[in-house]
């Protein structure tokens, strides 16, 4: 017994006439009667009582019909499912991301993604750099939107998303924020710093602080922080102040931003993704975050 022999046994049973039932299902009759046949053969049962006007179920007839209707729908089902999975239409959609890429084209690539594949189960988790890379390679992350690294693990395929400036935040009570013009990295040496810790972006970090010891110094940290709005938070408290991307500071209006003349690295948050992944939805997404981000075609 196969799919195939179930959709003729429901045509027959509902047509209740060969003749229908053969149109229905496209084949000619005698081939449908040879299938209907061989289905009872295989079961040990008759499933029609046959006369000259009509075909109607015996008892077990009736009793696989309403089986046979449930399995047929399930397959349906199931093909659907599939069939949407490859198109990415449906699926799930793992997406990792640091706090900036937030404060930039990632939440209107997320709705436009999700206006056009409302059945793919999406979920966004906050992670620093180090874990979503990880968390990528093995698989518990499909893309992960990510600040500087060195090196690009060979098994990960990745591109540019963002590129922003840095800006000194300030409290408006701060000497430095009623001045024109920018300020001198050099000026900073002397500030209480707040900033995120190193394991959270060490390339940055690390390019933060080879550009302050080119000018001289060394930051005297006061207060690390994991997330670039705590920070901005902080600085207008008058806790310190911080280095924080142009798209960051721009969304706190009681802070005083500054453009710095100094070495200091640009923003960048990059998308990665496994190389040998396929999957439809993935690249759905790709193409969504493509848009935002003006990847050429």
């Amino acid at each position: 017994m196969d799919v195939r022999q179930l959709t003729y046994f429901v045509a027959v049973a509902e047509e209740g006439h060969f003749g229908r039932a053969a149109d229905r299902v496209h084949i000619a009759q005698p081939p449908l009667s040879q299938q209907i046949r061989k289905l009872e053969d295989e079961l040990g049962v008759r499933l029609f009582d046959r006369t000259s006007r009509k075909v109607s179920l015996t008892r077990a007839g009736e009793a696989l019909y309403e089986r046979a209707t449930d399995i047929l729908a399930r397959v349906a089902a199931a093909e659907e499912h599939l069939k949407a999975m490859a198109s990415g239409r449906r699926g799930t959609l793992g997406v990792g991301f640091v706090g900036p890429a937030m404060d930039s084209r990632l939440p209107d690539a997320v709705r436009a993604y999700r206006e056009s594949n409302p059945d793919v189960e999406l979920t966004l988790r906050q992670l620093s750099t180090i874990s979503q890379l990880e968390e990528v390679l093995d698989g518990r992350l499909d893309v992960g939107f990510v600040r500087l690294f060195d090196e690009k693990p060979q098994a990960l395929e990745r591109r540019l998303f963002l590129q922003e400036e840095y800006v000194l935040a300030l409290p408006r009570s701060h000497r430095l924020a009623t001045g024109a013009g920018p300020v001198h990295l050099a000026d900073l040496a002397d500030e209480p710093w707040i900033i995120f810790p190193r394991e959270s972006g060490p390339k940055l970090y690390d390019s933060i602080m080879d550009a302050c010891r080119k000018v001289g110094f060394t930051p005297r940290i006061v207060q690390e922080t994991l997330g670039k709005m705590t920070t901005a938070a902080l600085v207008a408290a008058g806790m310190g102040i911080s280095l924080l991307p142009h798209g960051t500071a721009q969304m706190r209006p009681e802070l005083v931003t500054r453009s710095v003349e100094g070495p200091l690295p640009l923003m960048e948050i990059w998308a990665v993704w496994r190389k040998t992944d396929d999957a439809a939805a993935l690249h759905a997404f790709l193409d969504v975050v493509g848009k935002e981000a003006g990847w050429a075609e």
